[in-house]
């Protein structure tokens, strides 16, 4: 069991990762292809875990939807403001604020690069780990080598 260890951070890291990869196509796929539209932040949706952002806006059909922003934990909206949502015609409900006067990457870029250095890290460790394993007892003269304590 205690050579799996190594593996911990590695894990940890290709989720964040794979988060991070997944949040980042979703708005790269609604910056280039959906359609724009102004919003304004109505309220939250709060549960135990969790709070997400409610926007209002119309569609180019003139209906009017209401739509959750997943990535709220670090933002400094409040009710009232003034947003530019992108959604896909075919599911408004899933539209996302693309601009707006607090939104940041930074945060993105923060966890994209925690799960680089928790891999790296998982790498490293590994390699340290398994190559002592892997290491032959003996050397080519016969003569036996110590194992590190």
């Amino acid at each position: 069991m205690a050579d799996l260890y190594p593996l911990l951070p590695l894990i940890a890291g290709a989720i964040l990762l794979w988060i991070v990869m997944r949040d980042t196509r979703l708005e790269l796929r609604l910056i280039r292809h959906g359609v724009r539209a102004k919003g304004r932040v109505i309220g939250y949706h709060e549960t135990s875990v969790a709070s997400r952002m409610i926007v209002q806006f119309q569609t180019e059909e003139g209906k009017e939807v209401h739509a959750e922003h997943e990535n709220t934990g670090w933002t400094a909206s409040r009710a009232g403001e003034i947003v530019t949502v992108s959604y896909d015609p075919d599911l408004p409900e899933r539209a996302r604020i693309v601009a707006a006067p607090w939104l940041s990457h930074w945060v993105r870029g923060l966890f994209g690069g925690l799960g680089l250095a928790l891999v790296a890290a998982g790498l490293f460790l590994g390699y340290l780990h398994w190559s002592d394993l892997a290491a032959p007892l003996s050397d080519d003269r016969g003569t036996a080598r110590l194992l590190p304590m």
